[in-house]
């Protein structure tokens, strides 16, 4: 008995050994994949530019549209700037989902462990453990799933654009989808050749096929300001700890995710509106109000909640030409935009915008010239205008909306462009 009992004794202090020499390797490997995971998003915030840049020469067969910094098939431009009406919108019955599960477990081999050791199972938690953003909430989010688009025949007032959408959550698309810009930006810190050429970007093989991922669409705006005789833009500049997507980069404005204003069963269908999208980032972005932001909450009245009922208002007097410009998937990580402008009438906006915000739970507004009641914005003329339309740090669908508005400036009527 007593030869038994030091045995086991002897069993148990030779596991306490391995233990003791095995913990701190791990320990070592757990903190070695975080501090990877840190340094791979510092640098994919730092030189989110370069990543645009080379992801885009790389997938050029993957560009219908060469004279754009996006990914698109034929078609996914009209010839010309068209009303929102002539994009539907379809929403596939809330039930049926498709579940990026498999997506999901190949993104996960790739991520760092928890403190403990333990696993992380998504990209989603491993960014709100070790890089979480100020604007971090599991919202609904509507999920592309077909872009049906024909060949538009100007006057016909036929229906050019067809858009099916699924129900979705917004950590869908930073599990599935947002995750290869960090593959991107791991194999560019490596040094490869090719940042494109990762595994996970290979095993989803075609960027227009949205089965086997979220691809949670959003929605770029330019707005421009015009008067009689002249017009004027504004652009954001995106701060890297407050936001999850196109971290570092400047954009259009307003710009944001597409998707219902509430998480209950009516808003869903209701809010499958591009206009009420863009109502509501106008008054995230331009008025600094985060009541409209998607987290759920008080139920918005377009026509008697301010600042909505003003904006709708204002698109039923022609005061502002609501226009759809294309839809295309940003380079980097296959993230569908849908690019839009807003021409608005200087008086209205001026009065509609008075109370302005230059810093916003997003970044900064590039707000241009200062007026008596408010901001001009930037002049809408050539050097500005491909300024900002040809720096590599500008966001793709935002250089798309920009190229495309001053490719289209006499259709759009926006003046002091010659």
């Amino acid at each position: 008995m007593i030869g038994t009992s030091l045995a086991l004794a002897g069993v148990l202090i030779g596991l306490a050994a391995v233990y003791l020499a095995i913990a701190p390797q791990r320990r070592a490997r757990t903190l070695g994949s975080i501090d990877a995971f840190r340094r791979t998003r510092s640098h994919l915030k730092r030189d989110v530019g370069s990543l645009y840049e080379r992801s885009l020469a790389e997938q050029d067969g993957s560009r219908f549209y060469k004279e754009l910094p996006i990914l698109t098939r034929e078609h996914w431009i009209p010839p010309q700037p068209l009303p929102s009406d002539a994009v539907e919108l379809e929403l596939r019955e809330l039930t049926v989902t498709l579940d990026p599960a498999e997506a999901r477990r190949r993104v996960s081999r790739y991520l760092p462990r928890r403190g403990n050791g333990s696993t992380v199972d998504s990209y989603s938690e491993a960014i709100g453990l070790y890089d979480r953003p100020q604007v971090w909430f599991n919202g609904g989010a509507y999920r592309l799933m077909d872009v049906v688009a024909q060949a538009a025949t100007p006057g016909t007032g036929g229906t050019a654009f067809r858009l099916t959408f699924g129900p979705a959550r917004y950590f869908d698309g930073q599990d599935t989808s947002e995750f290869l810009g960090l593959e991107a930006a791991e194999r560019a810190a490596r040094g490869k050749r090719v940042v494109t050429g990762g595994a996970y970007r290979a095993w989803l093989a075609d960027p227009f096929d949205f089965s086997r991922r979220a691809a949670l669409p959003g929605i770029s705006t330019l707005t421009i300001r015009r008067s009689s005789k002249e017009a004027y833009f504004f652009m954001h500049r995106r701060d890297p700890s407050k936001v999850a997507v196109a971290m570092n980069a400047t954009n259009v404005s307003p710009a944001g995710e597409f998707q219902p204003y509430n998480d209950v069963l009516p808003a869903w269908q209701a809010d499958l509106n591009l206009w009420h999208n863009v109502m509501r980032e106008y008054a995230e972005e331009f008025l600094g109000r985060v009541d409209s932001m998607g987290q759920g909450g008080s139920i918005i009245d377009y026509e008697l909640n301010e600042p909505y009922s003003g904006f709708a208002e204002a698109k039923r007097q022609g005061a502002v030409v609501f226009r759809f410009l294309g839809i295309g998937l940003d380079p980097l990580n296959w993230k569908p935009e849908i690019c839009t402008v807003c021409i608005w009438k200087d008086s209205v906006f001026d009065k509609l915008f008075k109370e302005m915000v230059e810093v916003n739970e997003e970044g900064v507004i590039v707000v241009g010239e200062r007026a008596k009641r408010g901001y001009h914005g930037m002049r809408f003329n050539a050097g500005n205008v491909l300024a900002y339309a040809n720096t590599e740090t500008t966001f793709p669908p935002g250089r798309t909306c920009l190229r495309l508005a001053w490719k289209w400036r006499h259709l759009l009527q926006i003046p002091g462009t010659d």
